[in-house]
């Protein structure tokens, strides 16, 4: 009503009956202070939230800088340092390294790194996935790829699923052309063909600007209370979920493959850690190109314990990682109109600054959204005739959510899975002011698509943890 929910409404009501008493039966000042309070608390709004869905992101924020937690610097020799492994965000998560020979899922020696979440036990695997020159086929070939995505996702749609969440993160950053300058040095000193030289060299310098280096990671994630143990586990739930995780891990890059996509072997340790290492401080890439190209990178490139950073700082408007500002924003507004298969490229080709686009998907058994469309259509239905009984117009919003739920049984019984999803948008920059820059013009770029973010104020370093690739989402559920 009047644009406010119930909780808001509830407290401006409260603010006018609480203050007109008070100012009858005690006195006109604290009675126009009660009211002034309740206004506030129910119509104040700051970066498009209110008083109320501001408060828990406050109180949380409060308890950061009251408790110490705000700031963290890891244990360094001779330095000193916190005692705990991670910061607070990051404080129960750990890392299995897998040899999935033994289970028969992969060849011996091949190690795989599997994210655990201790406190809510859930445990995670990423593939690293590429497509194949998508914006340059024809739009029905896209539309098909995009179904065979669907197609991938709808086998995590069963009963009792231990699969919570599938989402996929893209990763982007402004590169230089050091790789095919190097390229050019090696192949090109000793070829007398100096104008083809010359050529290649001009196509680079125009290039330069407009470079920009992609990563998609996608992370399965399954929930060990979902798990069965059986006898050949010996009551180990570990190892039936890390087994589990990487049967339905094969099971997902044979079903990507099969949707024209080049998907890799489940990350490696080193590999995993090298994706941690870059969305949380991308200053170490030239760093870890480095390596890439050295001997180390028979050691794994990047080690376990150098994944996470060396201190982090959470702030109201940001987090701070080493030498990298965060901030995290999530989709409040999805288009509402149809859209074409490549309607999200001028977001996903944006090389103004290095940012992670990610979207969460948790299957919904079919019981449950059986129960859902059922509550939902006789919740349309009878608002629609109490409306029509007291003389109220049924308008055009909702005779579009009754057709939508409709549609939504429809396709329910042909056979169709529902997800619930989300997405954000992780930007990071070099300082506070060129976060602001790249914020303002990502929420642009953004909004050309439609989509509509909104800053996680008070949450960003949860924000920036949801896009790793670790075993987590959102927020955490019941199972």
């Amino acid at each position: 009503m009047f644009g406010l929910g119930l909780v808001q409404l509830a407290l401006v009501a409260g603010g006018v009956v609480i203050g007109s008493t008070l100012m009858v039966m005690v006195s006109v000042p604290a009675g126009v202070a009660v009211l002034l309070l309740g206004a506030v608390l129910g119509l104040f709004r700051m970066h498009g939230a209110s008083a109320v869905e501001l408060a828990p992101q406050g109180a949380r924020y409060l308890r950061q800088r009251r408790g110490g937690q705000g700031q963290w610097f890891s244990v360094v020799p001779l330095l000193g340092g916190d005692e705990r492994a991670a910061p607070t965000v990051l404080a129960d998560q750990d890392v299995l390294v897998v040899d999935p020979g033994p289970l028969g899922l992969g060849p011996p020696g091949a190690d795989i790194a599997v994210s655990r979440d201790r406190k809510v036990g859930t445990y995670a695997a990423t593939l690293r996935v590429a497509g194949r020159q998508f914006a340059l086929i024809d739009q029905s070939e896209q539309d098909w790829l995009v179904s065979r995505w669907g197609t991938a996702l709808q086998a995590f749609i069963t009963e009792r699923n231990p699969v919570v969440s599938i989402r996929w993160s893209e990763w982007a950053a402004p590169a230089g052309l050091e790789e095919h300058r190097r390229w050019l040095r090696d192949h090109l000193d000793d070829n007398p063909l100096h104008d083809v030289r010359q050529a290649y060299e001009q196509l680079l310098n125009e290039a330069g600007s407009r470079s920009t280096r992609h990563e998609v990671l996608v992370t399965v994630t399954i929930h060990s209370g979902k798990v069965k143990v059986g006898k050949r586990h010996n009551g180990d739930r570990v190892k039936a979920s890390v087994e589990l995780l990487l049967s339905e891990m094969k099971l997902f890059a044979q079903r990507l493959e099969g949707a024209g996509l080049l998907v890799s072997a489940p990350l490696s340790p080193g590999e995993w850690a090298r994706a941690m290492r870059l969305r949380l401080d991308p200053s170490c890439r030239a760093a870890l190109d480095g390596r890439g190209r050295s001997l180390a990178d028979t050691a794994g490139e990047v080690s376990l314990t150098n994944a996470g950073p060396i201190a982090a700082e959470s702030t109201w408007t940001a987090w701070h990682t080493d030498g990298a500002w965060h901030r995290g924003l999530y989709v409040a507004e999805w288009p509402r109109l149809d859209v074409p298969a490549r309607w999200m490229s001028d977001l996903m080709l944006y090389n103004g600054s290095v940012r992670t686009v990610s979207v969460f998907f948790e299957p919904v058994p079919r019981s449950k959204s059986q129960r859902s469309i059922t509550r939902e259509a006789a919740k349309i239905e009878s608002d629609s005739q109490q409306r029509a009984e007291k003389g109220f117009r049924v308008g055009a919003q909702h005779r579009r959510a009754a057709r939508a739920v409709e549609e939504r049984e429809e396709e329910l019984v042909a056979g169709y899975g529902e997800f619930f999803y989300a997405g954000v948008v992780c930007v990071s920059a070099a300082s506070l002011t060129e976060l602001e820059a790249a914020t303002d013009e990502i929420t642009q770029v953004a909004a050309s698509v439609g989509l509509e973010l909104r800053p996680l104020h008070g949450r960003h370093d949860q924000a920036v943890a949801a896009v790793l690739p670790l075993a987590r989402g959102l927020a955490p559920k019941g199972f």
